[in-house]
């Protein structure tokens, strides 16, 4: 009776492992989607340059302007010799910003200059005319775990599955760091052996880049903060009254005063003698007032900027600043959004062509902004700044749409992992 009870067990067992054998494989990307998720992303605080303050200074020499930042954020600025001595030595900075992020005081701080910033990897921020930081900080070696991106564990896929999944890896790796690639050709990246192991050759700041790409094909990115002041709240504050009831004054002090009242930001290039500016008494929207500035000064338009105020150009400044003054690598953050569903529908080539077609078309051959498909995430990694990470965002909710899909559910992550 044992025996005939034994060889049934066992006889079930068999039948039950080869239709499990048996049974067609999921696609790569269904398992991955099908995966447990992964443990809980390290979270990072804010750094220094996105902690909101007030900078206010009138009149004040650039170089006590500078002491002054680094003992109110903890972040020392120096001034590459790309910018003449000349040119900033004897620069008197009048700005009043409030509640705005560093990196917002920093983006009006070089306009003047005619220069950017980059931050180094130990935080120091570098104000320059080129990419100097980028093209000469030393390269270091380091390795890092690329967890499994598929649900099969790895001694049951055989070698050519785990070549596969290494060069797709690769392949998204290289297409977000072309920028830095292309100038820095003694960039390396190259797994060892058939380990989780991949190992870099960069800057530290590609180091940077690189752990924000591979933490972006695994977990996602965190949802993007709005700017404040929104460009709708910008907007409306045009319409705010002013009391206008002070004397003829130099126009920096004038702009001070209609910007406390006003509650809004106001930036300009304040070099050379300030002229003296009269408004008349009485109450008036912002609008007007600058209206009346520009009639008395050589300023003649104002921009809307989100997260910073109004910036105030001269009558020759006839294109808007870009949205940041930093590098084009220091402006750019990584952002991936899921496209699933797109990729039930269309390919990774059409998915790729229509967001390059849609957003920014022609200048993603340049290696930023730069985009990459990995597929076992189906995870479109985005690197671009906020402004066009925002447009990246509308593109793939416009295409989700072109076919049908649900609303998508933002993920709501609060932070980065850390490395």
């Amino acid at each position: 009776m044992n025996t005939r009870i034994l060889i049934l067990g066992m006889g079930c067992l068999l039948a039950f492992g080869c239709a499990r054998r048996g049974a067609p494989e999921a696609p790569k990307r269904l398992r991955a989607a099908r995966a447990a998720p992964p443990a809980a992303v390290p979270t990072r605080e804010p750094g220094p340059l996105d902690r909101r303050g007030a900078f206010i200074y009138d009149g004040v020499p650039l170089p006590e302007v500078l002491s002054s930042f680094e003992r109110q954020t903890g972040v020392p600025i120096s001034i590459s010799p790309t910018v003449p001595l000349k040119e900033w030595g004897d620069l008197r900075l009048t700005l009043r910003m409030r509640d705005v992020p560093a990196r917002a005081f920093l983006d009006w701080l070089v306009r003047p200059l005619r220069a950017e910033y980059a931050v180094e990897a130990q935080g120091a921020v570098w104000v320059t005319r080129s990419d100097d930081v980028l093209v000469t900080e030393p390269m270091d070696v380091r390795s890092y775990r690329v967890a499994t991106h598929v649900q099969t564990p790895r001694p049951l896929r055989g070698a050519l599955s785990f070549a596969r999944e290494q060069a797709m890896i690769l392949a998204t790796v290289h297409d977000c760091l072309r920028y830095l690639e292309d100038r820095r050709p003694q960039c390396h990246l190259a797994f060892h052996g058939e380990e989780d192991l991949l190992v870099a050759r960069l800057p530290p700041r590609g180091h940077k880049r690189l752990a924000e790409v591979l933490d972006a094909m695994r977990y996602g990115t965190p949802l993007l903060d709005p700017p404040k002041p929104t460009l709708e709240e910008l907007r409306a504050r045009l319409h705010a009254p002013v009391v206008c009831d002070w004397p003829p004054s130099p126009l920096p002090k004038m702009l001070s005063l209609v910007a406390e009242q006003a509650g809004v930001n106001l930036g300009w290039d304040a070099s050379g003698a300030p002229p003296t500016v009269a408004l008349p008494a009485g109450t008036r929207s912002l609008a007007e007032i600058l209206d009346l500035v520009f009639r008395q000064t050589r300023l003649r338009r104002f921009q809307i900027e989100p997260d910073h105020g109004l910036w105030l150009h001269i009558g020759a400044q006839e294109a808007d600043f870009p949205a940041s003054r930093a590098t084009p690598w220091d402006r750019a953050v990584v952002r991936a959004y899921d496209v699933g569903e797109l990729l039930d529908e269309r390919t990774s080539v059409w998915v790729l062509d229509e967001v390059r077609r849609m957003v920014d078309a022609g200048q993603w051959d340049r290696g930023l902004p730069a985009v990459a498909l990995f597929e076992p995430t189906a995870r479109l990694i985005v690197v671009h700044d906020e402004e066009g990470q925002r447009r990246v965002a509308v593109a793939v909710a416009a295409l989700r749409q072109s076919i049908g899909a649900p609303v998508q559910e933002p993920e709501k992550k609060k932070g980065e992992a850390t490395r």
